[in-house]
């Protein structure tokens, strides 16, 4: 006797955890696109990642449709690397930020400012 492998009475197994994901996978790759903000699209995309892999953890045991949480797989990875690298981009940044205001020799700056404006009412007063 050959068993065939039908779907169970439970055919809507990781559907809500499908539709889940992929709404956070959504909102993961769209707000990553979002300048300065987009970091925190990682949060999401984490979350959305870890819904739509359940999900078709279930809906392959229960042998029903995947493309759901594909769908939210794909888009919580997407939205995950964009904030990764917009976050990197940032700290990178601010490192550089960091170490020119380091290296900014302010009394220098001042001797030069000292220096133009004595330059300044030297030629003034010589008129």
């Amino acid at each position: 006797m050959e068993e065939t492998t039908q779907p169970t009475s439970n055919s809507k197994a990781g559907k809500g955890l499908g539709i889940a994901g992929l709404v956070l996978g959504i909102l993961a790759a769209v707000l990553s696109f979002v300048p300065c903000l987009g970091m925190y699209a990682f949060f999401p995309g984490i979350i959305g990642l870890v819904l739509s892999v359940i999900s078709f953890v279930q809906a392959n045991k229960a042998g029903t449709a995947k493309g759901m949480a594909i769908a939210g797989i794909v888009c919580s990875i997407v939205g995950c690397a964009i904030a990764g690298w917009q976050y990197s981009k940032i700290s990178a940044g601010l490192e550089e930020l960091k170490d020119g205001i380091e290296h900014l020799d302010t009394a220098k700056l001042r001797m030069d400012m000292e220096d133009a404006v004595k330059s300044i009412t030297d030629s003034l007063e010589a008129h």
